[in-house]
C-alpha cells in the first residue's frame, strides 16, 4: 500500500457544528490515493504535548489538498482547531483499509454517528460517480451537532427528539428495514452504536465497520490497537487490518459493547 510522509500547511479551518471542525491541509501526495474509510496520522512539529501523532479519518480528499473532520475534545484536536492559514503539520498517509468499492445497481445503507460523519463526501461522490444507490441514517444527541455535507437527503434521528426520529439511528434503521434491505450496511460511529449494528444486521446483510480505537503508529508497529477476532483467541491491528472490518470478522469485547 503506498503511502506519503507529507509537510501540509493548513488552507483554511471552518466550524461546522457544535465543537466540530474541518481542516483543509494542502497535500498533493496523499489526497490522490485516499479511500472512503483511511485516514491519516497527524503530528506537530517542534511540539511535545501532544507527543504521540493523532489518527484522523479523511473527509473528503482532490487533487491537491485533503480534509479533516473532528471535535475538538482533547489536546490534539483542540490543537489542530486553532491551527491558523499556513501554519505545519506533518501527514502520514493514507493508512488502513476503507470500505468496499461501490457499484452500479446496488444499494448501500450508511448508518453514522457523532464523527463518523467524516465519510460522507468521499463516498456520495463515489455513489454518484458508480451508480450506486446510497441511503443516509446519520444519528446524534441533539440536532446542532448534525453536519450537512450536501443537499443529499438524510433519515435523520435524535436522541433527544429535536430533528427526525426520536431515537437512536439504530432504532431508525429497524425501523426502515421493516419496508425494505439493502444490499450493504456501512457504519461508522462510537463502538456501542457499531456493536448494536452487527448484532440486529450482521446476520442478515452484508455489513461493514469502521471502529474507533486509539492508535499511536498507525502502521502495527506499536500493536495499540487490538480488535478481537471473531471465535479466536487473537487479535486484528485496526490501523493495518482495519479500521473497516466485516462484521462478521470482529467481535466487540463486553466492556465497550452496548448494553
Amino acid at each position: 500500500m503506498t503511502r506519503f510522509l507529507e509537510s501540509s500547511p493548513v488552507l483554511q479551518t471552518r466550524k461546522v457544528a457544535d465543537n466540530t471542525f474541518i481542516t483543509r491541509f494542502h497535500s498533493p501526495k496523499i489526497a490522490p490515493l485516499v479511500k472512503a474509510g483511511q485516514f491519516v496520522m497527524v503530528s506537530f512539529p517542534g511540539v511535545l504535548d501532544p507527543l504521540l501523532p493523532r489518527a484522523f479519518s479523511v473527509c473528503d480528499a482532490d487533487k491537491e489538498y485533503v480534509d479533516l473532520f473532528y471535535v475538538a475534545v482533547g489536546k490534539g484536536t483542540t490543537r489542530l482547531s486553532h491551527l491558523v492559514v499556513g501554519d505545519v503539520v506533518t501527514l502520514n498517509g493514507p493508512l488502513g483499509n476503507g470500505f468496499p468499492d461501490l457499484s452500479g445497481g446496488e444499494r448501500v445503507w450508511i448508518a453514522i454517528g457523532g464523527s463518523g460523519a467524516a465519510l460522507l463526501p468521499i463516498l456520495t461522490r463515489s455513489a454518484k460517480k458508480s451508480g450506486a444507490e446510497l441511503t443516509i441514517f446519520y444519528g446524534a444527541r441533539t440536532k446542532s451537532q448534525f453536519v450537512y455535507f450536501s443537499d443529499d437527503k438524510n433519515h435523520l434521528s435524535t436522541d433527544d427528539g429535536s430533528e427526525g426520529y426520536h431515537g437512536t439511528v439504530v432504532e431508525l434503521l429497524k425501523k426502515e428495514l421493516s419496508k425494505q434491505k439493502p444490499d450493504k450496511v456501512y457504519a461508522c460511529g462510537p463502538t456501542p452504536m457499531l456493536a448494536a449494528i452487527q448484532q440486529e444486521f450482521g446476520n442478515m446483510i452484508p455489513t461493514y465497520l469502521s471502529v474507533e480505537t486509539p492508535m499511536a503508529c498507525g502502521m502495527g508497529f506499536c500493536q495499540g490497537c487490538p480488535v478481537k477476532k471473531v471465535g479466536e483467541p487473537d487479535y486484528y491491528l485496526a490501523c493495518k487490518d482495519g479500521p473497516v472490518f466485516r462484521s462478521n470478522e470482529i467481535e466487540f469485547i463486553r466492556e465497550n459493547s452496548a448494553k
